[in-house]
């Protein structure tokens, strides 16, 4: 979904990379193309480790059981009661497939070390045919936006705020079903937007991450490659302390 903000300048990414990799395959040198995609692979993951945390995560208040309010609904997977007492929702955010994350970085930095180790990388036609050549700047441009993938989503976390969001429709697909949801902003405005979630999804409620300044800007949780979000439900302070006080 193009119209995501974890998308954001991808286009502008991608025709760029276009050009130079036109402009390799013409002048018979792939260093034209490979030597800055490789620079940009290494610097997107770099900065993606320190625009957010590893692991991110915070503690919003759950209210108690009420007529207004359903029995249990489902965010990510997890049924999250209400109880006659206040708990704590626990949102955890983890980092996920980090091993094609690493792929991504040790070919660049092999990419890297060959462009510039002196070997005869200009002479392309001597190693590689016009279909190699082509394969090599496909793959090249693969990794690129893997790596934009996870710098941005690390980005967009950082700019980000959770909100709550209904799901108002859902069209089945496989693997994964388009969802439209509605969440309110910290004005208390009526936002919306779609995304996408897991085909067996049982969720009626996905967390909304919003930009800060622009709450348009905004997806839910199932629209992350990059990392995963872990709920959980309990008990609030003060239920805690009631209960040890009682049993002091």
């Amino acid at each position: 979904m193009l119209s995501s903000p974890l998308y954001k300048h991808l286009g502008v990414v991608a025709v760029l990379y276009v050009l130079l990799a036109a402009i390799a395959v013409i002048a018979i040198d792939l260093r034209i193309v490979l030597i800055p995609a490789a620079c940009a692979v290494l610097a997107l993951a770099s900065a993606g480790l320190a625009v957010f945390p590893l692991r991110g995560g915070s503690v919003i208040p759950w209210p108690a059981k009420s007529e207004e309010v359903s029995e249990v609904i489902v965010i990510n997977g997890q049924p999250c009661p209400f109880q006659g007492y206040e708990q704590e929702l626990l949102l955890e955010i983890r980092p996920s497939h980090l091993p094609e994350l690493l792929a991504c970085v040790v070919l660049a930095a092999v990419t890297l070390y060959v462009a510039l180790s002196g070997n005869n990388f200009d002479a392309v036609g001597s190693f590689f045919g016009s279909y190699d050549a082509e394969i090599i700047c496909i793959a090249g441009g693969a990794v690129l936006m893997t790596a934009y993938r996870w710098f941005s989503e690390r980005l967009f976390l950082r700019s980000s705020r959770i909100r709550f969001g209904t799901i108002l429709g859902i069209t089945r697909g496989y693997p994964r079903s388009s969802i439209s949801y509605q969440f309110f902003d910290e004005k208390g405005e009526r936002r919306g937007g779609t995304g996408k979630l897991p085909s067996d999804t049982v969720d009626n409620i996905v967390l909304v991450l919003s930009n800060r300044r622009d709450p348009d800007a905004n997806t839910n949780h199932g629209e992350f490659f990059f990392h995963k979000f872990r709920i959980g439900v309990l008990p609030g302070r003060r239920k805690i302390g009631v209960e040890l006080g009682a049993r002091s």
